[in-house]
């Protein structure tokens, strides 16, 4: 491997890695020797995620699996006002059974940067999903629910409750995030309680009129989402069912 054959150091950190370089002989003098003696002018890294689920909860295109690649060299890239470099992917339709992606830093990009002494920062971010939110509530306990809403103190509100019948042949109520889709997350983002209010309906857990049904629903399994095919092309809608 040409780091550590040459002196550097591969430092795995807890949101990444360093690359560390300790010598008497200059780096800009050492990246020309690798360069010159492999006729490689660059280090490559092969990332592959340990999650499983990765390709369901980061937002790549639907039904899309491939190799995500990233380089020092694409000119797209945003120099940000701290001094990292926000590397911005390539989706490349050829798949590896081994990696996810693949990252390349080149030299010439490397000395562009190290006319001081301070480290090179190069970072990639990995954004989440959105998808739309489907609650089916199968009332199996004939819990009263004759004027029922999904909400929370926020702005994400909840169209519904429909009547549909699942491919079970259970009759359920079916509340969804409508136009406003939301980020997975493993730590909940948002808290959404399913209530039941008399009157008036205020959508709101606070309405002196409502009762909780269940607070704090759960959130979706990242491994189980669908596709509905719309004018877009297709919507990812993540559905989770509720039994009272």
């Amino acid at each position: 491997m040409l780091l550590k054959k040459n002196g550097f150091i591969l430092h795995p950190s807890s949101n990444g890695f360093e690359v560390l370089y300790n010598s008497s002989v200059p780096i800009n003098t050492m990246l020309d020797y690798i360069s010159k003696t492999s006729s490689q002018d660059y280090f490559e890294f092969n990332m592959q995620s340990s999650n499983l689920n990765f390709y369901f909860f980061t937002a790549l295109p639907i039904n899309w699996f491939g190799l995500i690649t990233y380089t020092s060299h694409n000119n797209n890239n945003n120099n940000n006002n701290n001094g990292t470099i926000t590397l911005l992917e390539t989706l490349e339709t050829k798949q590896s059974n081994s990696f996810t992606g693949n990252l390349k830093i080149y030299f010439e990009d490397l000395k562009k940067f190290l006319n001081n002494s301070s480290p090179v920062l190069f970072e990639i971010i990995f954004k989440a999903r959105e998808t739309q939110w489907y609650y089916y509530v199968i009332n199996k306990n004939d819990v009263l629910l004759n004027n029922a809403a999904i909400t929370e103190k926020g702005i994400v509100q909840f169209d519904g409750p429909t009547k549909v019948t699942l491919q079970t042949g259970e009759q359920a109520l079916l509340f969804t995030s409508n136009n406003k889709h939301i980020s997975l997350s493993e730590k909940p983002k948002f808290k959404f309680d399913l209530i039941n209010t008399s009157g008036r309906k205020e959508l709101s857990p606070d309405n002196i009129n409502a009762k909780i049904i269940i607070k704090s629903l759960p959130v979706p399994d990242v491994s189980r989402m669908t596709i509905i095919q719309n004018s877009q092309g297709g919507q990812v809608v993540s559905p989770m069912y509720i039994y009272l």
